[in-house]
């Protein structure tokens, strides 16, 4: 997407340059083309800043929502090439992480389980960090297995509300009693909120819509209720 915006801010400026050469009994003003060419820089900045800064601080603030002893074991569901993954280990030096994804290059380019693994060496953590293939509809874990379960801009690349509600629904099916589910999402955060605590969710908190990647996204924690197996 942001090479897509990149080349078409380049194309339309090209053709504002043009334009600008034209008579003006052509009607064609280069107006018409530069103004969503900044649109389109502009954006494809902002979705570079996001990625390389912005999320890194989301994704810090997010899991400070969560109390750390340290020894956690920790889900984090799409973890892509390891971000989340790795924060989380570095705030549980006792404790484990494992990541999950369908590494699919749509959803992030570069996205494999063998660039999580070398970000994971890189970061000094990959000795409690492993990385599967798994669907966060489906999740390949027995019940009340984490301690705590993130995932950062993952469940909106679900298709259907339905699935969205089953992703929450076995997020907290995989926390233990007390655990902590951590989501940052775009587009449909507050039905996830309402998803959980019809799974069992205590303590439900939404943040203030926060912008990443030009879209208003929202953090959700969720603490699953004492007693609650499923």
């Amino acid at each position: 997407m942001v090479r897509g915006l990149v080349v078409g801010g380049a194309l339309l400026t090209i053709a504002a340059g043009v334009a600008h050469g034209l008579p003006r009994t052509f009607g064609i003003h280069s107006a018409q083309f530069l103004a969503p060419a900044v649109a389109f820089v502009m954006t494809a900045g902002w979705m570079i800043w996001s990625s390389r800064v912005g999320k890194r601080r989301k994704i810090r603030a997010l899991l400070g929502r969560h109390d750390w002893r340290g020894d956690e074991v920790v889900l984090d569901i799409g973890c892509g090439r390891g971000l989340a993954s790795i924060a989380a280990a570095e705030l549980a030096p006792a404790g484990r992480v494992v990541g999950i994804d369908l590494w699919r290059s749509r959803d992030l380019s570069g996205n494999t389980p063998e660039a999580a693994r070398a970000n994971a060496q890189a970061a000094g953590v990959a000795s409690r960090v492993s990385f599967e293939t798994g669907d966060a509809t489906e999740l390949p874990f027995e019940a009340a297995t984490f301690d705590v379960v993130v995932s950062m801009t993952v469940f909106h690349n679900i298709p259907s509300a339905a699935g969205r509600r089953q992703a929450i629904n076995e997020a907290l099916r995989v926390l233990r009693p007390g655990g902590t589910l951590l989501v940052f999402d775009i587009l449909h955060t507050r039905e996830y909120a309402v998803a959980a605590r019809s799974a069992g969710a205590g303590r439900v908190w939404l943040s203030w819509p926060a912008v990443l990647w030009a879209l208003p996204g929202w953090s959700m924690v969720a603490e699953k209720a004492e007693g609650v197996e499923r």
